[in-house]
């Protein structure tokens, strides 16, 4: 097993059972449409609403134990992005969001502003080729008033370049979530699990025609997706 598969998976395993235990402790969490992954194997897309920082945490913890989707794998910013003031300095938060820590984590960043999804997501394309999962918050950064936002089309340019079919998830209950509402257990927090979409589904005629989508049908996939996210998010 290569090493950047391996310290996820251990981190990862480790954690899970604290993760567990500490959601269904500290919060009423609730999961649905498990069934929809229980029989993957191969690794699988899954596309979150971005509501809190708890959302990279609560994926892994709600799927089942030892899951053949596991380890988990992350599209996230640069480092830069996690950092107030911009600046590259040495820091614990810079180790903490987009340095060694992501990393040893799963989390590998989207190199933005390049005008090439396929640079960008390099990193990405390849763990989903390798058949590992990979988790993509569209939205691309925190919902700033608690609703679902609009996606970006590289979740929908992962579809189509590796096939791996898009889990919709969406996660209500967490956004602004504080510790005293942790720690009295006053949040109710749902992870809904969607069927899967495949790339057959939303570029039909691009796959007719043999050829790559327009950066539209792109767009049009990724809406797709998160109007599927929202729908589970509002039931």
């Amino acid at each position: 097993m290569q090493f950047i598969y391996f310290t996820p998976l251990v981190f990862q395993t480790l954690v899970y059972p604290c993760t567990w235990i500490a959601f269904r402790f500290f919060t009423h969490i609730r999961i649905r449409g498990l069934e929809h992954v229980r029989g993957m194997k191969n690794g699988a897309l899954f596309a979150v609403n971005h509501s809190s920082e708890l959302n990279p945490i609560l994926v892994p913890a709600t799927l089942p134990f030892l899951s053949r989707l596991m380890p988990m794998f992350y599209v996230s910013r640069e480092t830069a992005f996690y950092l107030r003031d911009g600046k590259k300095r040495f820091s614990l938060k810079q180790i903490l969001y987009g340095g060694t820590f992501f990393k040893l984590w799963g989390a590998y960043p989207a190199t933005v502003g390049l005008g090439d999804y396929d640079l960008a997501l390099r990193h990405h394309i390849k763990i989903l080729n390798d058949r590992r999962s990979v988790c993509i918050f569209p939205e691309g950064k925190i919902t700033r008033d608690g609703f679902i936002g609009e996606g970006k089309p590289g979740v929908a340019h992962l579809l189509w370049r590796t096939g791996v079919p898009v889990i919709p998830v969406a996660i209500r209950g967490d956004y602004r979530i504080t510790l005293r509402e942790i720690f009295l257990r006053k949040r109710t927090i749902t992870v809904s699990y969607g069927a899967p979409i495949a790339s057959s589904e939303v570029f039909e005629t691009a796959l007719k025609e043999g050829r790559p989508p327009t950066l539209e049908e792109l767009k049009n996939a990724t809406s797709l997706i998160m109007a599927r996210i929202r729908v589970m998010w509002e039931a």
